[in-house]
């Protein structure tokens, strides 16, 4: 029984971990649970054992695997995976969710992102209307064949109002967190050609509007030009902005990052959110995982240079890469 014991304290520390110190941690326990605040003190002292049922409410809430705890092999690490269906996916619960997660991260005294992009990290195209919707068209059309999008030419109104304002507020969500970003040359070439490659294959209405989302990808270039010289993120438009320079730390780094990999710390908790199959994602709270993951990345980072604030010279010489690489786009596009 000492066993079920330690297990059930360890579940429930990582658990508490996710919950911001500010908030009583047993009163979370009994509304989750619907127990009184007793109750709850008895099973986070061990006096009283969880039920099945009430470990299930738990895990899923808070996206924790209770295998992980019975497991002392290092190499077995538990992911939860952020799966697109074509039978049951909604884009409104996907952005849901997603927004949730965020603003529980910002809700933490003690907060950080740091994201390796191999792809341009799409939180910053949230920030047009028409990147967004490009990005859901192309992904439910090429990658996952959702029916209703099969042979179609993309045109903005295939999305709802509701659910491009939605994913406007993943993105200023994200502006809020401080973030790490390390970049290549490459992070941007995914979204470009997957426009042109739309364009190709005769899914815009007519050029114009293939240049209206490079020229619209350019703007986002621009906006993470004037974010890394100020050092914080901002929202689109409001260049008077102030914040804290230590918001937003862009390193630009030559060799080209393998995956995209977005690592969370949020308190005494971490995280590490995985790419996989372009759009879905596996996350885990694994600690030995995380800290790995969080050691990479550091060594990453130690051997890149940073461009935000400092280093203005290189700053200028990188971004002025990635608006010639657009421009390069539109020329071709224009010249066809």
């Amino acid at each position: 029984m000492e066993l079920f014991k330690q297990v059930q304290k360890r579940f429930l520390d990582e658990i508490k971990g996710k919950i911001p110190n500010n908030i009583s941690f047993a009163e979370v326990i009994a509304e989750d649970l619907n127990i009184s605040n007793d109750s709850a003190y008895r099973r986070i002292r061990g006096d009283t054992y969880l039920s099945f049922e009430e470990c299930m409410v738990l895990c899923k809430k808070y996206n924790v695997s209770l295998d992980s705890f019975f497991m002392n092999d290092s190499n077995y690490v538990m992911f939860n995976h952020r799966a697109i269906d074509v039978e049951t996916f909604s884009f409104e619960s996907y952005f849901k969710s997603i927004l949730v997660n965020l603003e529980a991260v910002k809700r933490f005294e003690v907060k950080e992102v740091i994201y390796a992009a191999k792809d341009m990290p799409p939180y910053h195209l949230l920030m047009f209307e028409s990147l967004a919707a490009f990005k859901l068209f192309f992904w439910m059309s090429n990658i996952h064949h959702f029916p209703q999008f099969e042979n179609k030419v993309f045109d903005l109104e295939i999305f709802s109002k509701d659910l491009l304002g939605l994913s406007k507020k993943v993105w200023e969500s994200y502006v809020a967190i401080p973030s790490t970003e390390i970049w290549s040359e490459e992070t941007v070439n995914a979204t470009l050609r997957q426009i042109e490659f739309m364009y190709d294959c005769g899914r815009f209405k007519s050029k114009e509007d293939a240049i209206h989302l490079y020229e619209d990808f350019r703007e986002v270039i621009k906006h993470m030009h004037k974010q890394a010289k100020k050092g914080f993120k901002y929202l689109y438009g409001k260049e008077n902005a102030s914040g804290d320079e230590k918001n937003f730390q862009l390193y630009y780094n030559e060799i080209i990052i393998a995956d995209n990999t977005v690592f969370f710390k949020m308190g005494d908790t971490r995280m590490v959110m995985l790419g996989h199959n372009v759009i879905n994602i596996l996350a885990t709270t694994d600690p030995v995982f995380c800290q790995h993951t969080e050691n990479i990345l550091k060594n990453i980072i130690r051997n890149s240079t940073l461009i935000s604030v400092v280093s203005e010279k290189e700053r200028n010489k990188f971004f002025l890469n990635l608006t010639d690489k657009i421009d390069a786009y539109i020329d071709r596009i224009k010249n066809t």
